[in-house]
């Protein structure tokens, strides 16, 4: 006798049900509901999937086309056993599922650069549901950003993609990965606005040592200068001073401590 044989009647009951909503081509109804019935019940299931992660991906489901996004929801359903109840966390559940899929047969085949677009496009749902830490006793809005140390905004991603994922549409989708990936940053300013902004290899290297290390201003410009070997050291400072105090116009800098903590 399997496992599920020796359960108690109603939890056979039940698991019958819920394995024939996830894969109702291989897997037979219980005998006491109606065939109307049970249809009602597989749509709810997967209509609200589809719209949750179509919601979440919207970008995702366009390229793929109506066939395939529902053929790759059915495979989520069909294969992924979430580690979280909770709803909000299904698109993240998918991007899990999302790297198992190449073992998995019968699945639709993505596009190379799916993955990566799959996880752009979740970062704005995770930064803004993101629980911004309290602000740092002391933080001084309008302080000296080179003389203090700078604060970063709680909810902030810093992100390196090989693909071009800010540009990815129905009619640029990119085959091959970039020579150089792209640095992006994503935050919820003090509107709680998701924002999204490009950067370059020393504006990210800037906002990484933020996040690490305890510096002020410009410790992390002289820091990178030093790393780059750069001849003239204050030309650094000066076009770093302009980004930092670009970085709090925008919202991703929220102040300055005067001392470190």
């Amino acid at each position: 006798m399997s496992q599920a044989g020796k359960l108690p009647l109603f939890q056979q009951y039940q698991l019958q049900f819920s394995a024939h909503i996830r894969n109702p081509d291989a897997v037979a109804k219980p005998e006491r509901v109606s065939a109307k019935r049970m249809r009602v019940y597989r749509a709810l299931v997967f209509d609200n999937l589809d719209t949750t992660l179509g919601a979440c991906f919207p970008v995702c489901k366009q390229i793929l086309g109506k066939r395939r996004w529902r053929q790759l929801i059915r495979s989520f359903l069909v294969h992924h056993r979430a580690a979280s109840p909770l709803f909000r966390q299904i698109p993240e559940e998918f991007l899990g599922f999302l790297q198992t899929l190449p073992g998995i047969a019968g699945s639709p085949e993505l596009p190379p650069f799916f993955n990566s677009l799959a996880h752009y496009e979740w970062v704005e749902l995770a930064v803004s549901a993101a629980e911004a830490p309290n602000v740092p006793a002391g933080m001084d809005t309008a302080g000296d950003l080179l003389q203090g140390y700078p604060v970063l905004t709680g909810a902030l991603m810093l992100l390196r993609y090989d693909y071009p994922v800010q540009q990815i549409s129905l009619r640029f989708q990119p085959q091959a990965p970039l020579q150089t990936p792209v640095d992006l940053l994503v935050f919820r300013d003090a509107s709680d606005q998701v924002r999204f902004a490009e950067l370059n290899a020393v504006t990210a290297r800037l906002v990484a040592l933020l996040q690490t290390q305890k510096l002020t201003g410009l410790q992390v410009l002289e820091q990178i200068a030093g790393e780059l070997a750069h001849p003239q050291p204050q030309i650094m400072i000066d076009f770093g001073s302009r980004v930092l105090a670009d970085l709090r116009v925008q919202g991703a800098i929220i102040g300055v401590q005067r001392m470190a903590v």
